[in-house]
């Protein structure tokens, strides 16, 4: 056995001793993935009443060869690997864009839940953050409302960590590329006595960044990144174990690297902003778990604590020009509970039920600055011409710039009770059956204070009047609350045709809670202000001219849930025994109340806002091969066709138009080789290409413009000799120029180029 560790060490792969669950010891060992992801500590799932790899639904696994070899190091690197999976790389690690077969968020909330360790992360601003010593990643496509909740509605994305328990050692990593990118890694594993495990890690990213703005000819998205974590793991009996992990990270970056898009040309301008855009965030994550397991059950704990503190300032005119600015503070605190126990007994009947329950306190404040020319050219245009229809004078705003504060405090607080059932029928044939209980509360206070200052000329001849001590400032203080409540059930067919083939048929109901649009506090107040002027001086317009009055500040601010009916049919198998396997799924799904990200016709920042009905239906193919015993393949492909059904917002009808944002198509391919060498001064050698493609992406609601597909190449070569490996490695190596996101700002669009190509070597140790 240490002679096995020791030998994956030395390939640069983190690998642990194979650790079979209870449940499966008597199950067919599954031999294809012995030889293609042997590393992986098969565990069985907390709450799951099917075994991971039977499970009737469409799962992708990530083992930690599969991981190195794909150079992940954040959950983004493993989009179009996952089929129909999407996870673009734009902006800041505040946006983290993630979707699956139609189904996404771009601005507030998310329909793909995340887990590290089975603690929830609860917000995707938290998303992005590095992966260190990864076990395995899991993603389930689909809803899996019953077992993982509101946030489950395409998917769950579950990280597993490496335990202290199962592998020791001391793992080093140093790599250097061109952009300035350096990024090195270190980590202890160690088991003092039988039955405890300290593991503790610290991590550096940096990067001079690939945008360069033209405005003073400095990188536009550099990043500094800095972290640790800490593990600690104690079997308290055979039966009870506990684990305790906590971890930080520290992100300081240029942000928003967006340059002015040419429609007559199809190209994209340099990023050019005079104001800075940046992102700082700090991010402390913790989990406390227990694990009891007898043989007849078991019963699992996880608490989750998560501290996010973050920064992000933008020009949000994004141009060279004093338009206006964006200085968007987040603090948040969320706590996490849940409790689940089920059956472990192997027989015809598998049972599983739980409590979760979650409490968010979250304060955001965005406050925007009007500068010279967003005041001549957004605001004044609304006082310019009252004089026709009354004004005795012509009203100017005097500020030099306006600031408006925006304060929201957006607690939030849930629980569930979920049941779980699996009953083996005779024949191979089982059904599976669940529902969940989900309550969901969300407050919001808001408050805000302004005043626009101005002056009334009422003759060239006479000076302009200061009009400003007539009208007090503007305030909001507004307090509201929204409850939702949801039956998630799911019920799904599954028969074995024989020990490594199996179908399956699947329906679930699937959902996404509604909230607060807290980036249009800008747009609020402005309304507001302009409103509280004209209305100062109402005697002045004729009796039959009416002002408008702004909207609620609920209506506005407001989005409502979207609930969705998935129905799905997959088959995995087999084909080739020890040698090829094969999973294909087919879906459609009914979504009602769409949620789509929206931009303010004023240009200040963007929204959700519900669209009416949609679907989506497609397929998933993966094929994983040994095709000898140095070399192994994978393709995985995803079709997905999402469509509006049902959607008119008063100025256009999008019926039939493709969902923005959501590849048609997502695509890898990608082989790996390994040699072991004998009389030579390397012990071994290894190599591994990847193509990953996605699109044809449309980026309106209209689809007038899109992203063709495009492909990037990515490659790794190492040599290994005793406790070293050196690599080679590039990313997008055939220099694929394409674009990631678009968008439109004061009626001008912007685009983001994805990264150009990337080279360095990476040096890796292990003791």
């Amino acid at each position: 056995m240490k002679k096995r560790i020791l030998l994956l060490a030395l390939t640069g792969i983190i690998s642990t001793a194979r650790t079979v669950s209870a449940e499966e010891k008597d199950a067919p060992q599954d031999t294809i993935k012995t030889f293609l992801i042997d590393e992986i500590i098969v565990t069985s799932s907390s709450k799951e009443t099917n075994r991971l790899r039977t499970l009737p639904g469409a799962v992708s696994t990530l083992s930690p060869r599969q991981i190195a070899e794909r150079q992940v190091t954040s959950i983004k690197d493993i989009s179009s690997f996952v089929p129909n999976l999407y996870i673009p790389d734009y902006g800041a690690k505040l946006t983290s864009a993630v979707y699956i077969r139609g189904v996404g968020a771009r601005s507030s909330g998310q329909s793909i839940g995340l887990y590290v360790d089975d603690a929830p992360y609860m917000d995707k601003s938290a998303f992005d953050f590095e992966l260190t010593d990864i076990q395995r990643i899991e993603v389930l496509r689909g809803p899996q409302g019953t077992l993982y909740g509101r946030n489950a509605m395409g998917g769950i994305i579950n990280v597993h960590t490496l335990s202290p328990l199962d592998y020791q050692g001391v793992k080093a990593s140093l790599s250097y590329g061109n952009h300035g990118q350096v990024n090195a890694k270190i980590s202890s594993y160690s088991k003092p006595g039988d039955s405890f495990g300290l593991s503790a890690g610290a991590y550096y990213d940096h990067g001079d960044g690939f945008f360069t703005n033209a405005y003073n000819n400095r990188k536009a998205d550099y990043e500094n990144t800095a972290g640790g974590n800490l593990k600690l793991f104690l079997a308290i009996s055979p039966e009870l174990t506990a684990s305790y992990s906590v971890s930080y990270e520290h992100t300081g970056q240029g942000a928003f690297p967006y340059g002015f898009y040419n429609g007559e040309t199809g190209t994209v301008d340099r990023v050019n902003i005079n104001d800075e855009s940046s992102y700082e965030r700090s991010l402390l994550s913790s989990n406390l778990s227990f694990r009891y397991r007898n043989g007849d059950i078991l019963l699992a704990s996880t608490t989750g604590y998560q501290y996010l503190d973050d920064d992000m300032r933008m020009d949000q005119d994004f141009s060279d020009s004093s338009v206006f600015i964006l200085n968007q503070r987040q603090k948040q605190h969320t706590f996490t509970e849940e409790i689940s126990v089920k059956s472990t007994r192997d027989n015809n009947y598998r049972w599983s039920f739980g409590v979760h329950g979650f409490y968010g306190k979250f304060r955001t404040g965005g406050p925007v600055e009007f500068k010279e020319e967003g005041i001549k050219t957004i605001l004044q245009p609304v006082f310019d011409g009252l004089s026709s229809v009354g004004m005795p004078g012509k009203l100017t705003i005097t500020d030099e710039s306006l600031y408006i504060p925006g304060d929201f405090r957006t607690p939030s607080f849930g629980a569930a009770v979920y049941h779980q059932s699996t009953y083996l029928f005779t024949g191979g044939l089982s059904a599976t059956a669940g529902i969940r209980l989900d309550y969901e509360k969300q407050e919001l206070t808001y408050n805000s204070e302004a005043k626009m200052n101005l002056s009334m000329q009422t003759s060239p001849a006479r000076p302009p009047v200061d009009l400003s001590e007539r009208y007090p400032a503007s305030v909001i203080d507004e307090k509201i609350s929204a409850e939702f409540r949801q039956v998630l059930p799911k019920v799904s067919l599954k028969y074995e045709c024989g020990p490594r083939t199996f179908a399956y048929l699947s329906a679930a109901k699937g959902y996404r809670a509604g909230g607060y649009n807290v980036q249009m506090s800008a747009d609020i107040m402005q309304s507001r202000m302009q409103y509280d002027v004209m209305n100062a001086f109402r005697q002045y317009f004729p009796p039959d001219y009416v002002i408008g009055e702004p909207k609620p500040v609920k209506d506005v601010i407001s989005y409502r849930p979207e609930t969705s009916w998935s129905y799905e049919a997959g088959m995995k198998s087999e084909l080739v025994e020890d040698r090829l396997r094969a999973e294909a799924t087919f879906f459609y799904m009914d979504i009602r109340d769409l949620q789509i990200t929206r931009f303010a016709e004023s240009g200040n920042g963007r929204y959700l806002s519900n669209a009416g009905r949609a679907e989506s239906y497609g397929a998933e193919l993966s094929l994983s091969a040994r095709l000898s015993g140095e070399l192994s393949a994978d393709l995985n492909y995803g079709y997905t066709h999402a469509t509006f059904v049902d959607y008119n917002n008063a100025q256009d009808d999008y019926r039939g138009k493709y969902i923005p944002y959501t590849p048609q198509h997502t695509l890898s391919v990608g082989a790996q080789y390994g040699k072991t060498l004998r009389n030579c001064p390397v012990d071994r050698i290894s190599a591994s290409a990847q193509c990953n493609g996605a699109g044809k992406i449309y980026w309106t609601e209209g689809n007038g413009i899109s992203q063709p597909f495009y492909a990037v190449v990515n490659a790794q070569a190492g040599v290994h000799r005793g406790i070293m490996s050196l690599y080679l490695w590039t990313r997008n190596l055939t220099g694929t120029d394409y674009s990631t996101f678009y968008f439109e700002s004061l009626n001008k669009p912007y685009m983001q180029k994805g990264k150009p190509l990337q080279f360095g070597v990476k040096i890796n140790v292990a003791l």
